[in-house]
């Protein structure tokens, strides 16, 4: 696949722009993808989604959306995308950027690794992780809670666990604290510049699948206005956290008609065009070789696509619920 650029292969059979979706990658990782592109015109999210909705040609163009505004990453990205003249749109979780407190996908990454394989007397009752593959069957639960179900069900353990960890010195809390996420001082800086977009990303990065109405309102409604506030720049676009069918449920979707101009889901199927508010987005990650992006992006518009059997084609480690 060296020198050959993938989006070439579908832009001339479909009108529809493309949307694609990164997380933590380091600059010449999202650069070598991107390049792969040529000659498709990067646009800023509001473009594409503009032209969709006037039913205006889209043709060769794309979208750049990176999740979750940690800093370093924000930061190395942000250069790349300037020096380039990429336009391109930061997803942020207000919470996260406004306290510093990690999420919760965030400390079980680091946790995960470094769990004693034993079985343990814990507040809220015993945890049995002696059995083989205990702890990878745990992670597959967190993983199904976050998708699915109340920050209080799941997040009060992950930081029992982190504390038991740092008690019984398996790990400082240094190597288990996440990430400390972008300024809100950085973000109207590179908002300035015109090419660097801030958007939001809810406000806990709750799955909204496990909120009510009242919830969801608060959710999407702060995350907007703080997001406008802190930037200076109107917030017009919404990622819902973790972006499954499973997370975004079905109340979700109604009210970011309210207040948002799109919402982006991490799943390739849909239609932008008629469903701005469940915007199909192709996910890349930096283990996904070359030839796996030219896949998934092919893919985007087969009706065999899934994103089960994408990620099924994947690199070991791709696995699109640990980000979101």
């Amino acid at each position: 696949m060296a020198g050959v650029g993938f989006l070439p292969a579908v832009r001339e059979r479909y009108s529809e722009g493309l949307v694609f979706a990164f997380h933590e990658i380091p600059p010449q990782r999202l650069a070598e993808f991107v390049d792969r592109l040529k000659p498709g015109q990067a646009v800023s999210l509001s473009e594409l989604v503009k032209r969709n909705k006037a039913r205006k040609s889209t043709s060769g163009l794309f979208a750049i959306t990176v999740d979750d505004g940690v800093g370093d990453n924000v930061r190395a990205l942000a250069q790349l995308f300037l020096s380039r003249q990429w336009p391109a749109t930061f997803y942020l979780p207000t919470q996260y950027v406004e306290t510093g407190e990690g999420m919760a996908f965030q400390w079980w990454r680091r946790l995960q690794p470094v769990l004693p394989r034993r079985k343990l007397e814990l507040r809220s009752g015993v945890l049995d992780l002696s059995r083989p593959r205990a702890v990878r069957a745990l992670s597959k639960k967190m993983e199904l809670l976050w998708h699915s179900r109340p920050l209080e069900s799941y997040f009060p353990l992950i930081m029992e666990l982190v504390d038991l960890v740092i008690h019984e010195g398996l790990a400082p809390r240094a190597a288990l604290q996440p990430d400390a996420p972008i300024t809100w001082a950085e973000v109207r800086q590179l908002g300035q510049t015109g090419l660097i977009h801030f958007e939001s990303h809810g406000v806990t990065h709750a799955a909204m699948s496990a909120l009510t109405e009242e919830e969801l309102v608060t959710e999407m409604k702060q995350s907007r206005d703080i997001v406008t506030e802190r930037s200076g720049r109107p917030c017009r676009h919404l990622a819902y956290p973790f972006g499954s069918p499973l997370s975004i449920g079905n109340r979700a979707v109604a009210v970011a008609e309210r207040f948002y101009d799109s919402a982006a889901t991490m799943t390739m199927r849909g239609d932008a065009r008629a469903h701005p508010w469940l915007l199909p987005r192709i996910p890349l990650y930096t283990n996904n070789s070359i030839p796996l992006a030219w896949m998934k992006t092919l893919l985007r518009y087969s009706p065999i696509c899934s994103l089960r059997r994408v990620a099924a084609a994947s690199e070991p480690g791709d696995a699109e619920s640990w980000v979101g």
